[in-house]
């Protein structure tokens, strides 16, 4: 069984368990360039990213450090990068991470899950990974309010947006969570909330996944009358 394959299993699951409809929408790995980048690099070509594309650098600044972006390749034309990473003690860049976006979307299609899988069988680990589920209406956040500090997104014009992150859940695993219209997001035509939460893997060979805990938190952003609405129930 690949990793993909085991991590996905987990999930599933837990979702026909529990109801629930969690899916990883993005994977990270961090991995060691001397042993592994020549493998990688036959899967096609890697294009360094140029520092005056806005449209790609937009969307990796909310993940990378601009000393990272400079640095930074995509394969092709999917949503797969990998940036340099360097050592303080060294000051070489003789480790690197790797990130596929867009796993779960609505507006495209994601990368190739042949070629993820490829690149996880070079790679053999997960650092940590998205995890999203997705409702069909505004997400109640005052309870999360008294037990979280849920900072907002603002752009750089100064407008406040409705997204809300918690950076510091003080949840085993769990590094941050994000909330957010993604209707308007990716320009949507139906109503849809994203939750999604960045959850460390320590070790890929002992998987554990905080999905209960990720779930009591969801609940109390849930709002009964609301989803009813939402499947038409009345």
């Amino acid at each position: 069984m690949n990793i993909l394959t085991e991590i996905e299993n987990f999930i599933n699951e837990f979702n026909k368990l529990e109801d629930e409809d969690f899916n990883i929408d993005s994977i990270r790995i961090e991995f060691n360039k001397q042993r592994k980048l020549q493998r990688l690099k036959e899967l096609g070509n890697w294009c360094k990213i140029d520092k005056n594309n806005q449209t790609i650098l937009a969307k990796l600044k909310k993940r990378l450090t601009d000393n990272e972006i400079t640095s930074a390749y995509r394969l092709e034309k999917y949503n797969i990068y990998y940036y340099n990473k360097r050592d303080t003690q060294t000051n070489k860049y003789r480790s690197a991470e790797l990130v596929i976006f867009g796993i779960k979307q609505y507006h495209k299609e994601p990368p190739p899950r042949e070629l993820t899988s490829k690149i996880l069988s070079i790679l053999k680990d997960v650092s940590n990974i998205d995890l999203c589920l997705d409702i069909q209406y505004k997400p109640n956040l005052e309870k999360l309010k008294q037990l979280f500090t849920l900072e907002p997104y603002i752009t750089d014009t100064g407008v406040v947006t409705d997204t809300r992150y918690i950076n510091k859940p003080e949840i085993t695993m769990i590094e941050k969570i994000i909330i957010y219209n993604k209707q308007i997001k990716n320009s949507l035509g139906f109503t849809v909330w994203r939750v999604e939460a960045k959850i460390l893997i320590p070790n890929i060979k002992l998987l554990a996944l905080p999905l209960y805990e990720l779930r009591e938190l969801i609940d109390l952003m849930r709002d009964k009358k609301a989803l009813q609405v939402a499947k038409g129930i009345q």
